[in-house]
């Protein structure tokens, strides 16, 4: 009795448990190869499709996909393989797909292997019959229909498929197949093959610019011109956009710009367009150069004797004299390499370095200079600054220089009371003011006598000091120190000089004035004739006042009429416009008397006669007329004209009465006067015709004496 199975029968459960896993594997291997080339279209598509990822990103998916790969390849292939079919598993299968057998393969599958249970309760006999009878009907029936082979030709099919696929890719597409293999697999930095390549024309990657500047971005495009480029950015803060760039220039010459306006933030982008991406460029701002802080320090001429000036930060404007040394300290907000002063487009001078700090990106540059000059003419003065970075300051700070010229000394003489005829015999009082803002060098009183030939010579000031900045001194000087005659022309002026040894030294001089030296009898002539001249103006003054009076008389007549008080307003306005005329043509004539009696006294010709007569009799009346008794009439004719009232007219005409007396009293003395001037002025003539008459005499005599020797 036998308990090992039909060897026929083992052999085919074998050989269909060997089948099973073959169609297991090349399921497993179908699925692995799809995935694979689903993988090598993945990375096609999303690196060619955007242009090219970067080397992160093809990283990052190439590791994902290895993942993937491998854990397909483990569960569908390796992990079957290691699963072991057992020939019951088998059985199991054929009693299911041939219910006919009635349990008896699976049975006889199991008693061969010798599970038929405790020895006790098996049937030896029932074991062996099981096992024969197995091996009768197992003869005709195919095992092999538990298999279903559309699956594994399917899973053939697709992996001849994925096969020929990928090498008919690879076939008509070698270069685009090595570019794949070569920047997904092998991670290499080596780019796609486009139609269109932008170009943004940024060494290292990045663009410096100035903070607060419009930023121009450019790029050109070879190959095929995209019909538009877009400008894809994110700022340090944060924010993402992407706008389109604007096209300039002509079909065929392209390029593309576009502009930060007030550029305030770092920031990246990338640029698109056809079927090209640029890679990442950034934009740094940076501060332009400025200066922070500045000193001005000034150093006037030592002929001033003036301190050194040191102006502040604040202070950036300054007049100075010529020869000043002025010195400009400044730091600038940055290490620069590069500082000039300019004076608009002019390069005045190069600043001297104090200080070279070392700046943040390593390279030298200096933020304190100082800088001296000595300005010659008034300019705005400016830094043009340059930092490693090529930088100017845009909006320099300037400094306002202004040269004011050190003026001349002013001079001022004036020679009290005498004209311009003056006798031998003549004290002239002289005043004499001098002043200089630094210092004078000299003060000088000069006269210049003319006669035949010109003579100069100084009058002495004894007191004066040179350096001192004002001089003032009056003085009386006798024309006969200088022994001046009747004919002569005397000219006399002030002249000073400064210290300005500069562009000096200044000078300036008075006017000079002009006299002219006569005899005493020219003199009272001259002034007689004037007295007369002016006593026919006061004669027209005194007429002046009587039309004045009369004028009065007839408004004050319509004072009763209906209108007569708007008449009356109306017509007092002009009479004390005239009254005020009337006081001060009286003053002139005041001040010309005066005149009279002061070249009297400097010429040494005044009396006490002629002080009484020209002061108490004619310049005093004529001061109180002007300045007291003339005013008060014109004051009660606006009083008239304002209250029109009868106690105000009744003042009028008394008032202008008292005037009237006493400017013909005045008028009265100037022709008494002027009669008894007549006889001296005859009387003079005479005794100057009989000198005359005694010098001829004497000169016949003399000659009629030589005569008579002679003989």
């Amino acid at each position: 009795m036998t308990t090992r199975l039909d060897p026929l029968v083992g052999s085919r459960l074998r050989q269909v448990a060997r089948r099973l896993r073959g169609y297991v594997l090349i399921e497993g291997v179908a699925r692995f190869t799809a995935f694979m080339l689903a993988a090598a279209g993945l990375q096609l598509l999303l690196d060619y499709g955007s242009r090219g990822l970067r080397l992160s990103m093809r990283a990052a998916l190439l590791g994902v996909l290895v993942i993937a790969a491998v854990r397909i390849l483990w569960r569908r292939v390796l992990s079957p393989l290691r699963v072991r079919v057992a020939s019951a598993d088998v059985a199991a299968l054929v009693e299911r797909r041939h219910p006919k057998l009635s349990s008896l393969l699976i049975s006889s599958v199991r008693f061969s292997a010798g599970d038929v249970g405790p020895p006790e309760s098996n049937s030896p006999t029932l074991i062996a019959h099981t096992i024969g009878r197995t091996g009768g009907l197992a003869a005709s029936i195919d095992f092999h229909t538990v298999l279903n082979p559309r699956r594994a030709r399917w899973s053939i099919a697709a992996i001849l498929a994925v096969l020929a696929i990928g090498l008919g890719a690879a076939c008509s597409s070698p270069e685009l197949t090595r570019l794949w293999f070569a920047r997904n697999v092998l991670l290499q930095d080596i780019d796609w093959p486009r139609r269109t390549t932008l170009i943004v024309d940024l060494p290292g990657n990045e663009l410096v610019a100035a903070r607060g500047d419009d930023v121009v971005i450019e790029a050109t495009a070879e190959g095929v011109q995209p019909r538009q480029v877009e400008f894809f950015y994110e700022t340090g803060s944060g924010k993402r956009g992407h706008e389109t760039m604007a096209t300039v220039g002509s079909a065929g010459s392209y390029h593309y710009r576009h502009t930060l306006k007030n550029a305030r933030e770092d920031l990246t982008f990338h640029l698109e367009g056809g079927d090209d991406r640029t890679e990442v460029f950034s934009v740094r701002l940076v501060d332009r150069p400025h200066v922070q802080w500045s000193r001005m320090g000034i150093v006037p001429p030592p002929y001033t004797k003036l301190e050194s000036v040191t102006l502040g930060d604040d202070q950036r404007a300054a007049k100075v004299l010529p020869g000043t040394r002025v010195t400009i300290q400044m730091e600038t907000s940055k290490p620069v390499v590069e500082a000039t002063l300019m004076a608009g487009h002019e390069e005045i001078a190069e600043a001297q370095v104090e200080s070279e700090p070392r700046s943040s990106e390593g390279a030298v540059g200096a933020s304190r200079f100082t800088v001296a000059i000595i300005p010659v003419q008034t300019h705005t003065y400016h830094f043009a600054l340059v930092d490693e970075l090529g930088l100017e300051n845009r909006k320099p700070v300037r400094f306002a220089i202004r040269v004011i010229e050190d003026e001349a000394p002013r001079v001022r003489l004036k020679l009290g009371g005498a004209g311009e005829m003056v006798t031998p015999e003549a004290i002239l009082p002289m005043e004499v003011e001098f002043a200089d803002t630094y210092g004078l060098a000299t003060a000088e009183l000069v006269y210049r006598l003319i006669r035949e030939e010109a003579h100069e010579g100084l009058i002495p000031l004894a007191t004066f000091r040179r350096g001192a900045t004002s001089f003032a001194t009056s003085l009386s000087w006798a024309l006969a120190t200088v022994s001046a005659t009747p004919g002569d022309r005397l000219n006399v002026f002030a002249r000073a000089s400064d210290f300005d040894d500069v562009s000096g030294p200044n000078r300036a001089q008075s006017p000079e004035i002009s006299l002219r030296v006569v005899t005493k009898d020219e003199l009272l002539a001259e002034l007689a004739r004037r007295e007369q001249e002016y006593r026919m103006d006061f004669e027209r003054l005194v007429d002046a006042q009587e039309q004045l009076r009369g004028r009065l008389l007839t408004v004050a007549g319509r004072f009763d009429q209906p209108d007569g008080a708007d008449r009356l307003a109306a017509g007092l306005a002009p009479l004390e416009r005239r009254q005020r005329n009337i006081a001060g043509s009286i003053n002139v004539l005041r001040q010309q008397f005066e005149q009279i009696l002061a070249e009297l006294r400097v010429n040494q010709l005044d009396t006490a006669a002629s002080r009484e007569r020209l002061d108490d009799g004619i310049i005093s009346p004529l001061t109180r007329l002007a300045k007291r008794d003339l005013v008060i009439a014109a004051d009660t004719l606006r009083k008239w004209a304002r209250d029109r009232t009868p106690e105000t007219a009744s003042t009028i005409d008394p008032q202008q009465v008292a005037l009237l007396s006493q400017m013909r009293e005045i008028l009265a003395n100037m022709i008494q006067w002027e009669g008894y001037q007549e006889a001296v002025t005859m009387l003079r003539d005479i005794l100057r015709l009989q000198a005359e008459l005694r010098e001829e005499s004497k000169i016949i005599l003399q000659e009629r004496a030589g005569d008579v020797f002679d003989e």
